[in-house]
């Protein structure tokens, strides 16, 4: 069940980042060389307003999803969790009126170049809907009601796709800044609005994510409707900040790591690097789908093996979500580092080809971060989120400290060529080593579980070939089209299966469970059973 669970969340993740994408290709393809101002603006705004929502949540939600998985009252858990989201949502928001009161009025200063107040005002309303959808995604990650949760989140882009291409077809009316004509002829009823979108680009397009993430709360409220909701339990209070009160340090670190690059960034440059690097990022997300989705699985499903003492089902299983994500993720990445400039043409504009190098290190991450996951959450699943707090802290300092090292003109690594938008991405691979070495140690003192088995060697060996052979084709065309590369990654993945296979890597089973997984009839009756539920 967990294969099918996963295997939904990435069905649904990878639609939702394919609508994802279709509004950034229309955003690149229209408004040219103003795209990446425009999404590093969002992207510095977004960052900016995480580090004040870890107020929002300080390891509550995750407690929220143990003790649910441990078999608490339900409804007592829900009414507790949700008077915790409210108390601290609306602290959030107070904490950073006040702080931009303090910041413009007793220190006389103003934003940096990569964002503006305004859009830091509509973020601030985003990050409230945000954090009180959580009542509901976090309780059905609780009870594994997979179907459920994504049903909730893939109604974000639903509504926000459609309404960022409506802001991309307006055009650009920015006086002093920018000036692009609307990509259609708007009918004469609607030309006010199209007047008002373009002059107000910016905002407009901040304003989508707005009524995206609304819909996904209300979505969410309604599918909760009929669960039981009662009085907030004092002493449930306790235990959630018992269990909570370790992982605050983590989820404190964990959003300044994510969140510091791209603030950093646009501290020392401007908002087009700041645009490079979040836009590469949001590419990256798709191939980073199937890791989310099995450690959202994962947790409560360890935790449970945990609390009925099933030692070494917690290991088969971590070495299980490992073996496979391994397994997954390698093609993905091998096609984007060899043909890393055409990616970029392709899903985005030749705009963004300044990010070729931030891409490609970005991969390297992506694979380091998601092999972490599985021990990551053995820890947590244990009951052991301390151990985690000080590793992550040790990746927190490390990841700032090499990003203050490598990001400026003239950091460090400069007289190589990295800096910026790319020494944000090296001090992010860096620092994430500290992580995949850190956990896997302190997983294996805690369980006995094995550092390394053989499966991963095995498929960055298949890995390695592939990308000598797609290398070598790369090398014999001048011009790559998108159904070439779709050819080409058919290709490299029938070589990388062929590898694995004579490496007695990929077998029957293997082909099976992929089948099984995602067969069509049996993954539409689990959805049907599941949104049926009461």
């Amino acid at each position: 069940m967990i294969a099918r669970k996963s295997a939904l969340i990435v069905g649904t993740q990878f639609f939702t980042r394919f609508l994802g994408w279709i509004g950034l290709i229309v955003i690149a393809k229209l408004w040219g060389g103003f795209a990446p101002e425009v999404l590093g603006i969002i992207g510095f705004a977004m960052a900016f307003l995480a580090l004040f929502n870890i107020i929002a949540d300080l390891g509550f939600s995750q407690a929220h999803v143990k003790r649910i998985s441990e078999g608490k009252d339900l409804g007592t858990c829900i009414g507790t969790y949700a008077a915790i989201k409210l108390i601290l949502t609306s602290l959030m928001v107070t904490v950073v009126f006040a702080a931009v009161y303090i910041w413009k009025n007793f220190f006389n200063r103003g934003f940096t170049d990569a964002t503006t107040e305004s859009v830091i005002l509509v973020f601030v309303v985003y990050y409230i809907f945000l954090n009180l959808a959580r009542i509901a995604t976090v309780t059905f990650q609780g009870r594994r009601e997979i179907a459920k949760r994504q049903v909730t989140g893939i109604f974000e882009n639903i509504v926000k796709v459609p309404l960022e291409i409506l802001v991309a077809l307006a055009g650009v009316s920015i006086v002093g800044v920018a000036s692009i004509a609307p990509a259609v002829n708007w009918p004469t009823f609607l030309q006010a609005l199209q007047q008002f979108i373009a002059i107000h680009a910016i905002g407009s397009f901040a304003m989508t994510y707005v009524f995206a993430v609304m819909t996904t709360f209300f979505v969410g409220m309604w599918l909760l409707r009929k669960y039981p909701i009662k009085k907030p339990s004092f002493n449930l209070f306790k235990s959630y900040f018992s269990f909570a009160l370790p992982i605050m340090l983590i989820s404190v670190i964990g959003v300044i790591s994510v969140n510091i690059d791209k603030i950093m960034i646009g501290y020392f440059w401007t908002s087009v690097e700041v645009g490079y690097y979040f836009t590469v990022q949001q590419i990256l997300q798709i191939i980073l789908v199937f890791s989310s989705a099995i450690g959202i699985v994962l947790f409560p499903t360890l935790s449970k093996h945990h609390s009925s003492k099933n030692l070494k089902k917690l290991k088969e299983t971590t070495h299980l979500a490992e073996r496979y994500i391994s397994m997954i993720m390698i093609p993905p990445i091998v096609v984007i580092i060899i043909f890393v400039k055409p990616v970029i043409d392709i899903m985005l504009s030749s705009a963004f080809l300044p990010a070729a190098s931030v891409l490609v290190t970005l991969t390297i991450y992506a694979f380091i971060t998601a092999l972490t996951m599985p021990h990551s959450s053995l820890i947590h699943g244990i009951n052991r989120p301390g151990m985690t707090a000080k590793i992550g802290f040790a990746i927190c300092v490390a990841n700032i400290s090499l990003n203050y090292l490598f990001i400026p003109r003239e950091g460090l690594l400069s007289s190589f060529g990295i800096n910026g938008p790319t020494g944000a991405a090296v001090a992010t691979v860096v620092s994430s080593l500290v992580g995949f070495f850190g956990l896997r140690l302190a997983a294996k003192k805690l369980t006995g579980i094995r550092l390394l088995r053989s499966h991963t060697p095995r498929h960055i060996i298949a890995g390695l070939i592939m990308a000598g052979m797609l290398y070598y084709i790369d090398s014999l065309l001048s011009l790559i089209r998108w159904y070439h590369l779709l050819v080409f990654a058919g290709i490299g993945l029938a070589i990388y299966l062929g590898v694995l296979f004579v490496l007695n890597e990929f077998k029957k089973q293997d082909l099976m469970f992929f089948l099984d997984m995602l067969h069509p009839k049996e993954m539409l009756s689990y959805i049907k059973s599941e949104l049926k539920e009461k």
